[in-house]
């Protein structure tokens, strides 16, 4: 099996790259600034899938099945930093699609904020005195989506009853629901870099079994780590009746310009796709083969 060099980074090959790193325990950004000790926020419940340019971090805390109607989604609130919550915390929230505007024009995105029908949610909950964070259960109302479109949920921690700042970082985040491609699960991948700049790291052709492919928009697929050897992602839009791909988009410390070369093959019924295309220079012919959910 090929050696994956998840954490190198391109500047191996190519200048210097920015680099970011996942949201964790630690108190990053805005938050850092005048050494805040404890701050309040969304708790991260999956990984942050947007860029490291974006005004707000993205998640997608759970791929909907068209089949159901209705889903409830749990996520927190929390008292984040070095102490519990020192007392009852009143944390009030509300939805602003004014941020998924915001999000869009700068990342030039199509992200669709939720018309109310299609949610509910409490207009406030309370950390516990010595706890750290809070249960906020969202219901969704998947009978109500526009599958066509990237729907999201733009939550804000609108105020509080204690004197803890508010997350610069994380008081205002977005969530994505996507609805299930028929392109999600694990898969057989090989990868051939067989054309353009030659990369010594991916060596050329290599099988890795086992990659997951998720549904991050209307039909929208991503696969962790770019051609599986470096930091990032890579995703893959297919077309409305999963016959083609239309386009893909690469990211490793920053969004990189991709060509299609040529769709190979894209086979809906055995589940699987294979495309050429281009990236940095390197020319590489991706081939997926379903193997499981």
């Amino acid at each position: 099996m090929k050696k994956i060099l998840k954490y190198i980074s391109l500047a191996i090959a190519i200048p210097v790259l920015a680099t970011s790193c996942l949201k964790d325990d630690a108190i990053i950004g805005p938050d850092a600034a005048g050494a805040i000790k404890n701050v309040i926020e969304w708790k991260n419940i999956t990984t942050i899938t947007s860029s490291t340019t974006s005004p707000y971090a993205v998640f997608v805390p759970a791929t909907l099945d068209p089949q159901k109607p209705e889903i409830t989604i749990n996520a927190y609130v929390r008292y984040a930093g070095v102490d519990a919550a020192p007392n009852d915390i009143e944390v009030k929230l509300s939805v602003d699609p004014a941020i998924v505007a915001a999000y869009n024009k700068s990342q030039s995105g199509t992200l669709n904020a939720l018309p109310t029908a299609a949610f509910e949610i409490p207009t406030s909950v309370v950390i516990k005195g010595g706890e750290r964070e809070a249960l906020v259960p969202i219901k969704l109302h998947v009978d109500k989506f526009d599958q066509t479109k990237e729907n999201v949920l733009p939550l804000v921690i609108s105020s509080t009853s204690s004197t803890t700042p508010i997350s610069g970082n994380f008081g205002s985040v977005i969530y994505s629901f996507p609805v299930k491609s028929i392109w999600e699960g694990t898969y057989t991948y090989t990868i051939y870099n067989d054309y353009g700049t030659i990369d010594a790291n991916i060596g050329g052709t290599f099988t890795e079994e086992g990659v997951k492919l998720n549904t991050v928009g209307p039909n929208k697929l991503n696969v962790q780590y770019l051609w599986r050897t470096y930091g990032g992602y890579a995703q893959y839009q297919f077309n409305g009746n999963n016959t083609s791909i239309t386009s893909i988009t690469a990211f490793s410390g920053s969004a990189r310009a991709t060509v299609i070369d040529k769709v190979v093959v894209v086979d809906a019924e055995k589940r699987i796709f294979e495309v050429n295309w281009t990236c940095l220079g390197r020319g590489v012919r991706e081939r997926f083969v379903r193997t499981g959910d």
